[in-house]
């Protein structure tokens, strides 16, 4: 799954270290950024709404 905004992909790298207050485990964090390792964020958006696809 590759992260629709740059504030996904900060929530997924926290979780991935434990450091998450969102409630994601740590185990969908490690396997969110070994997916998307090596990809850029620059061209996301900072945030996307809920509900927009």
């Amino acid at each position: 799954m590759p992260a629709k905004s740059k504030a996904q992909n900060a929530a997924m790298h926290a979780a991935a270290e434990g450091k998450s207050n969102l409630g994601i485990p740590k185990s969908v964090g490690k396997k969110f950024v070994a997916e998307t390792h090596g990809k850029k964020v620059s061209k996301l958006p900072e945030h996307v709404k809920k509900g927009k696809k």
